[in-house]
């Protein structure tokens, strides 16, 4: 994570993901625990929430996410 770059706090669900969430971006890896409360970079973020827009259960997702104020993913 970059000095001074923007952050979010989010729980990722186990359910939905498994024990962690794996990735690379722009050359970068990263692996986020999920089950427990994590802050990551908001460019993070939007990688997760875009990957779950072919969801049938996005909205249902989002509406949950909003609700808490940005805190949970489920």
């Amino acid at each position: 994570m970059e000095h001074g770059e923007e952050t979010i706090r989010l729980i990722l669900p186990r359910e939905s993901y498994g024990p962690c969430v794996e990735g690379a971006l722009n050359g970068v890896n990263f692996r986020i625990p999920t089950g427990v409360p994590v802050e990551v970079p908001l460019r993070i973020y939007r990688v997760l929430e875009e990957s779950r827009r072919g969801d049938p259960a996005y909205a249902e997702w989002m509406n949950g996410f909003t609700a808490t104020g940005g805190q949970k993913l489920s």
